[in-house]
């Protein structure tokens, strides 16, 4: 019998209210534009009412210097078990990378007070800079949530096609951790999808029958990204298991 062909696993995240439990850019923004204003906008994206973030009306609101910045978000904790799955990823070489349609400076961080020299991940965000009180960001793209997840998706898989030098019968997954609108670009380009309990990405995946494994900590990444690498999990089984299989 063959002998099992660990599969190259590479694994994405979004950051707030995936890695980070509370949306750090919504903190911000909601203190100059509002909760509710913003709230209102959202509720018209889910309806397909509206098909754009006014993105530039959202920070345009924020008036907060770097330092009160920083100090709103001070008190937002990270998913309790993130940092061991981080270290199980470095552990097996599973490449690890923030997707987020927040601002860079702010996710490098928040990562270095929590996770300190583990704060060394790859981050494909929007990049932000603050100048007095006023809030500069420049997009990563047109798309309607300011960042196309799916698109470092799809070069992960052509750069995985494209090696010259893969294991033969390597199986390569991708795996997708996320929790609201801006994640939903990524559900049917994942191989496996993880979705926080209760949110907009759980919804949207029961909306639309989408396969998902629903998360309350990366506790349940970390077994499902193991079994994987072990071979005692397959896609197809995990898969199989989840939520909106059938």
């Amino acid at each position: 019998m063959p002998s099992h062909v660990a599969p190259f696993i590479e694994a994405f995240s979004d950051f707030a209210g995936t890695i980070a439990l509370k949306d750090t850019g919504c903190i911000l923004i909601d203190a100059g534009f509002g909760a509710d204003n913003r709230k209102a906008v959202e509720d018209k994206i889910i309806i397909q009412e509206l098909m754009f973030l006014p993105r530039d009306l959202l920070w345009k609101a924020v008036s907060l210097t770097y330092a009160e910045g920083v100090e709103l978000l001070r008190p937002v904790q990270i998913d309790p078990r993130f940092l061991k799955f981080r270290n199980y990823a470095l552990k097996h070489h599973v490449p690890f990378t923030v997707v987020s349609c927040g601002l860079d400076f702010i996710i490098q961080e928040y990562l270095a007070w929590h996770l300190g020299d583990e704060s060394k991940i790859t981050i494909l965000a929007n990049y932000g800079k603050v100048i007095g009180d006023k809030w500069l960001v420049t997009y990563r793209d047109d798309s309607p949530y300011t960042h196309d997840k799916s698109v470092c998706i799809k070069q992960a898989k052509q750069a995985f096609s494209d090696k010259s030098d893969k294991i033969p019968g390597q199986e390569h997954i991708i795996v997708f951790c996320g929790d609201g609108i801006s994640d939903w670009s990524v559900t049917r380009k994942a191989d496996i999808l993880f979705a926080r309990r209760g949110l907009d990405l759980e919804k949207y995946c029961r909306k639309h029958k989408i396969p998902f494994i629903v998360f309350d900590t990366f506790d349940k990444v970390t077994a499902t990204v193991q079994g994987l690498t072990e071979g005692t999990l397959t896609v197809a089984e995990v898969n199989c298991r989840s939520e909106c299989a059938n």
